[in-house]
């Protein structure tokens, strides 16, 4: 007789799933939870705070701002792009390549609300 694992149920019965799984909407989760944390890594903080004052930067100066290397600050750089919380673009000024990145107005609005969700978890601290 083929061993049965006791997790797994019979064929036609229901699956069963844990009691203790969290079903509240996100906004009733502790402020601590609804942490974004594609901005909350330090890296990606500094970038999006460097930006949030100017309607683009250079890679080059970007870099040299926040002390990178290429490598380092383009992986941050791809993690921000895909959640849509910067727009890079790639040109050429003569024959030399130039990269900007800007803010997107949802990194714009995501920093808003990591920014204020921080001060929401200091207030209850208080």
């Amino acid at each position: 007789m083929p061993h049965r694992f006791p997790s797994v149920p019979s064929r036609g019965q229901p699956v069963r799933f844990a009691q203790s799984v969290d079903r509240r909407p996100l906004t009733g989760k502790p402020p601590h939870d609804r942490i974004d944390e594609t901005i909350h890594q330090r890296t990606r903080l500094a970038i999006m705070a460097t930006l949030t004052g100017v309607a683009s930067l250079d890679f080059v100066e970007l870099r040299a701002q926040l002390g990178l290397t290429d490598g380092n600050l383009s992986t941050h750089l791809a993690a921000l792009e895909r959640a849509g919380y910067v727009k890079i673009t790639k040109a050429f000024r003569g024959k030399t390549p130039r990269t900007t990145v800007a803010q997107t107005a949802r990194g714009k609005r995501a920093l808003a609300n990591y920014v204020n969700l921080l001060q929401e978890i200091l207030d209850q601290a208080k």
